[in-house]
């Protein structure tokens, strides 16, 4: 059965807002994940409970992001829990006139990326930059003294970019803050790549099939089955999309 969440992942007035967001109707989602942090005391090299500044195009892009004007992706996140009973809250640094020399090109002032070492959580990160380069240091303690710390309430959406300076801050012990993330990109952006094991891994067992014919065509197509008008399709192509799926409505497919 089709759950609220997966409703709520494919939801059409997201779409509309990513499209606008982009200025292209060709877009992917690429990532869809429901998941709950939990409030511990692990504040070890890996540890996400307290993480350092970063940007999210590091392990979603071969390739650095393009320029401020041009944004291949929208990154999601839809908060289930309220963060001020949770705490958890995401960390921003938006960029203005006060903060947009934090973005100059390029983007390389963080761990895992121009050969930095890899450091999720912010004390051991910004250890290794105060010993190794200081340079660096100085400029991250830009990021953290005009970061400002959101407190959304369940049911709040951000909507933000591959490279926005960011982090997760810690949950409260014995809470856990329960999150959804999306992320959707231009289609013609194919080296940014889907974070999670590919849409049809769960096909055959009738339950993601049922999901496919209860979408409509423009969810449908951010999960890369083409749009109506589409040069894939013809009436061998809409007849054979009928075999697949016997209860779906072809009539989008024919009519364009």
């Amino acid at each position: 059965s089709n759950t609220i969440l997966d409703k709520i992942m494919i939801n059409e007035n997201i779409i509309k807002i990513v499209q606008k967001l982009l200025n292209n109707d060709e877009i992917l989602l690429i990532q869809a994940d429901a998941w709950g942090k939990k409030g511990s005391n692990d504040f070890g090299d890996s540890s996400n409970n307290d993480q350092r500044m970063h940007m999210d195009y590091g392990n979603n892009s071969f390739l650095h992001p393009s320029y401020w004007g041009n944004p291949e992706c929208v990154a999601i996140i839809i908060y289930l829990s309220n963060i001020n009973d949770t705490l958890g809250g995401t960390s921003i640094v938006p960029k203005n006139k006060n903060t947009h020399t934090l973005y100059n090109f390029p983007y390389k002032n963080m761990p895992g990326i121009s050969e930095n070492p890899f450091y999720n959580d912010k004390n051991s990160a910004e250890t290794y930059f105060e010993k190794n380069n200081k340079k660096v240091y100085d400029f991250r303690q830009k990021l953290y003294k005009n970061e400002i710390n959101l407190k959304p309430k369940a049911g709040d959406v951000l909507f933000y970019r591959l490279d926005l300076w960011h982090r997760g801050t810690p949950v409260k012990k014995d809470k856990i803050r329960f999150v959804i993330n999306l992320l959707y990109k231009k289609k013609e952006c194919y080296w940014i790549n889907c974070w999670n094991p590919g849409w049809t891994k769960n096909m055959y067992y009738g339950f993601l099939e049922q999901f496919i014919i209860n979408l409509s065509p423009k969810q449908r197509s951010v999960l890369g089955i083409p749009p109506p008008g589409d040069k894939y399709w013809n009436m061998h192509t809409i007849y054979l999309l009928k075999i697949r799926y016997p209860k779906i409505d072809i009539l989008p497919y024919v009519n364009n």
